[in-house]
């Protein structure tokens, strides 16, 4: 489960960084 939501905060952090 952590390494899960390690890696949706990273998907996260990338797409916030395309939308802005």
């Amino acid at each position: 489960t952590r390494r899960r939501r390690v890696e949706i905060a990273h998907t996260l952090c990338l797409s916030e960084r395309q939308i802005k």
